[in-house]
């Protein structure tokens, strides 16, 4: 006869030996027969003792044998951690689950003493899983031994399968926890208001805290304790008092409380919307936890300025208020001496300068001298004394020409330019042009050249072009 592989147990058990059970006779058998000769077999390779013609009951490792007595695995000794069933266990002994007993008793008087925040946590692990799964004790004694569960080797994951205790819950306690006690070891801070923490779901209104200053956690925890505030309300009191500490609401008139740090949040939140009613409801709300005169002055002006008439609502005509940046205003004037076709020594020696002053970098000229206004580049505000010539057509500058390689950027040279000089030399430098007189005629002549010559005129900074007409609204012929 044949046997069908797919119904036999042993097909997918690699470990047990096939021939043991005549799975290649040619007897028939089925998955149910095989199953209860491995369990036998197995049975009596921990010491059962039971053939194969005795009971078929499933005997698992670390569960009561035959007469009673414990089995243990091969190579096992001492008690047992195996799986016990329900009702299987053992006579007299207490349900486990894992390695931690089950208890439904409440813990004896000082039970929770070795978590007091002045004793170093340094229990049995297995103790203080049991303490976090009872819940016995207050929740920031509690999270004391979080920390020392973990210095054993317990991650979150560990800790939540055996005490119940989400892992989200597990942070918010530590952090919280770390806040009381920063509460608790401050000399100023009412030692009798830290009761107020003390029931569940109060480490919600703490945890919001480690945003502050261990110094700033006082006032806000007792404000938040005087007024009896909810998780809600406790941390919007928490976040504007960090929000009046970054603003710097003390210059606009409110304290540095708790009760002026919120009363400055309805007054930012006030002038924020557009819609009157929320304005007034913000004002309110403001002049209600508002503590100081000035704060309470501050609210009522806003107010009063908001029920002013205005000017603009009877007049149609409108009238743009624009704010001009920092980059906008960022020029320097520089005065065109000439063009560089026609220019001369005089010119440059003779060019006038101007000082640029006020908040619009104003300035006053004499003459019909030109002016240019070019961008504030790093080498137009180091330039000591600037002066710049026109260039009419700068493919017909050598010095220019000889800056390109290819035919196609000689062509785009073609067009008006503008030379940029600086009048001050401090030293001169192979790596730079210079302009220098030569009978009368301006010439530009490379640092190494003008070594032999005397003193060069000024300093070439660099040639500028105009825009391409396709990026600028004006274009350039």
């Amino acid at each position: 006869m044949s046997v069908t592989k797919s119904a036999c147990l042993h097909t997918q058990l690699p470990s047990c030996n096939h021939r043991a059970f005549a799975c290649l006779s040619r007897s028939k058998h089925t998955t149910a027969d095989c199953g209860r000769k491995l369990f036998r077999t197995n049975a009596n390779a921990y010491g059962n003792g039971t053939s194969d013609s005795g009971s078929s009951r499933v005997i698992m490792p670390g569960s009561q044998g035959a007469g009673n007595q414990r089995q243990q695995p091969p190579g096992r000794s001492g008690s047992s951690s195996g799986l016990i069933l329900p009702g299987k266990g053992g006579a007299g002994k207490m349900p486990q689950l894992g390695n931690t007993p089950v208890n439904n008793f409440r813990p004896p008087p000082g039970f929770m003493d070795s978590l007091d925040a002045k004793q170093p946590v340094a229990e049995d692990p297995q103790k203080l899983l049991a303490k976090l799964k009872t819940g016995a004790g207050y929740w920031h004694e509690l999270a004391r031994a979080l920390p020392a569960l973990q210095r054993a080797g317990f991650d979150w994951l560990n800790i939540e399968a055996e005490t119940g205790l989400e892992r989200a819950l597990q942070s918010i306690w530590t952090i919280a926890g770390q806040v009381y006690d920063s509460l608790k070891e401050q000399a100023n801070f009412p030692q009798e208001k830290l009761k107020y923490f003390n029931p569940e779901d109060s480490e919600y209104k703490l945890y919001p805290m480690r945003i502050l200053a261990v110094t700033a956690r006082g006032p806000v925890a007792e404000y938040i304790a005087d007024q009896d505030l909810n998780t809600t309300d406790s941390e919007v009191v928490i976040k504007a008092f960090k929000e009046h500490e970054r603003r710097n609401g003390v210059k606009q008139g409110f304290a540095y409380t708790p009760a002026d740090a919120l009363a400055f949040k309805y007054y930012r939140d006030a002038g924020e919307t557009r819609r009157k009613h929320e304005i007034r409801d913000f004002i309110d709300r403001g002049l209600a936890v508002a503590e100081t005169e000035r704060a309470k002055a501050t609210l009522r002006a806003f107010i009063e300025e908001e029920a002013a008439p205005s000017a603009a609502a009877s007049d149609p005509a409108q009238l743009a208020i624009l704010r001009l940046t920092h980059e906008e205003m960022a020029f320097r004037a520089v005065a065109v001496v000439g063009n560089w076709a026609t220019a001369s020594a005089a010119a440059i020696q003779q060019a006038p300068s101007v000082k640029q002053q006020g908040p619009f970098s104003m300035f006053e000229t004499h003459g019909q001298q030109q002016w240019v206004m070019m961008p504030a580049w790093s080498a137009v505000m180091a330039a000591a004394q600037p002066v710049a010539f026109s260039i009419d057509d700068c493919s017909k500058l050598d010095v220019l020409l000889q800056q390109t390689k290819k035919k196609e950027d000689k062509k785009r040279l073609q067009g008006k330019g503008l030379l940029l000089l600086d009048r001050a030399i401090p030293e001169v430098k192979d790596s730079e042009y210079y302009v220098v007189d030569e009978g009368g005629s301006l010439q530009l002549k490379t640092g190494s050249e003008v070594a032999g010559t005397g003193s060069p005129l000024a300093r070439v900074l660099f040639c500028s072009r105009p825009p391409r007409a396709e990026m600028a609204e004006t274009a350039y012929p």
